[in-house]
């Protein structure tokens, strides 16, 4: 039908534009158990495209968190402030930026007397059905989402708050369910500390890490359970999984520095890397780092009877030495000694010669 061809079309402009990573391990994901893959998308390692309808789905969530808003105002039942005097949502924000999230509102005027001057947060979800009425007859947001109880203790931790008003759509039929949720300070420590484990650590997390066999990973690309698993090394090419960037949290700004050149890394910069991006060598498990061969220039491995480095371009000598980009397609194949070899002589025969996009019908040089 041609109506359905065109809404592809806007699918495919909605994901074409559809921002890849965030900058920040944000408070609505720390509550989370797989540390290993927040740690993983913290790096930028794990593919995050979504498809078309659920980008608006997501959306119109967010349609519905400003319509909910804007009816408290226009009614004035409650007094609300939604944004700060520049325009932005209240951030909530720690670990020198890289901990960090927007929320929803704060409010006034909602508790009885003698309290109905505290400031209160405001927390906004909108549910299908489903998860609403599975809401409603639970009677307590904490036990619906242990994700969501995070993210809300985490803001009032920071703001100092000592009660949340949750307010959860029924995206089907508007009704609304609400509740007041007491400050809980135990859940807000054990979120800092999550946050500074993946922050901090220069390899990825296995507290927490699925099975191969786990259900919640059945909906997931090849790709995105290749990567998960370190089978091989992460489609995308950027600063964040470098063996050479790092985190500051002495600073504010989520700021990131290069350690070979010590350089601040803006965010436009760590998303396309430089020339002389070379893996993390904790990415991947189908080839075995070598340390005592390694250095700013290179980064040694072996798999099976092959030697081979991962180096800049002035470094890059015999037809072992390979770019970042090679190395991710020859991950594809778990650097396969026969294959290797084969690319090594040609790179060797012909210099400038370079491995391209994988493909399991034919050699990739």
């Amino acid at each position: 039908m041609l109506s359905a061809s065109i809404f592809k079309k806007v699918d495919q402009w909605l994901e074409d534009n559809n921002e890849q990573h965030r900058g920040h391990l944000g408070f609505s994901v720390i509550g989370d158990d797989d540390e290993h893959k927040l740690w993983m998308n913290f790096h930028w390692c794990l593919p995050n495209s979504f498809e078309g309808r659920m980008l608006r789905l997501f959306d119109l969530g967010n349609r519905i968190e400003d319509q909910v808003v804007e009816n408290i105002r226009d009614s004035k039942v409650m007094a609300i402030a939604s944004h700060d005097k520049d325009g932005n949502q209240f951030r909530a924000s720690t670990l020198g930026g890289h901990f960090s999230g927007s929320c929803d509102g704060l409010l006034r005027a909602v508790l009885p007397p003698p309290d109905e001057e505290e400031v209160i947060l405001l927390e906004i979800k909108s549910a299908n059905d489903k998860r609403w009425n599975e809401l409603e007859k639970l009677g307590d947001y904490e036990l619906w989402s242990e994700t969501y109880r995070w993210q809300i203790h985490g803001y009032m931790g920071v703001f100092g708050l000592t009660k949340c008003m949750v307010v959860v759509v029924n995206k089907n039929n508007s009704k609304i369910y609400s509740q007041i949720i007491e400050y809980n300070p135990d859940i807000w420590q054990k979120a800092q500390e999550r946050a500074e484990r993946i922050i901090g650590s220069d390899s990825p997390i296995d507290k927490g890490r699925k099975s191969e066999k786990d259900w919640r990973l059945k909906g997931e690309s090849k790709t995105y359970f290749d990567i998960y698993f370190r089978k091989r090394f992460p489609e995308s090419v950027n600063c964040r999984n470098c063996a050479f960037s790092k985190p500051l949290t002495s600073t504010n700004g989520a700021t990131w520095i290069c350690t070979r050149s010590d350089k601040v890394l803006d965010i436009e910069t760590q998303r396309s890397a430089c020339k002389n991006h070379l893996w993390n060598p904790k990415l991947t498990n189908t080839a075995v780092h070598i340390p005592e061969e390694s250095d700013d220039t290179k980064i040694a491995y072996e798999a099976g009877v092959m030697k081979f480095y991962n180096a800049i371009p002035e470094a890059r000598v015999a037809g072992n030495y390979y770019s970042s980009s090679e190395m991710r397609e020859l991950s594809k194949g778990n650097f396969d000694p026969g294959l290797m070899k084969v690319g090594e002589d040609i790179k060797n025969e012909f210099p400038g010669a370079e491995v391209e996009n994988m493909d399991e019908r034919k050699i990739p040089f």
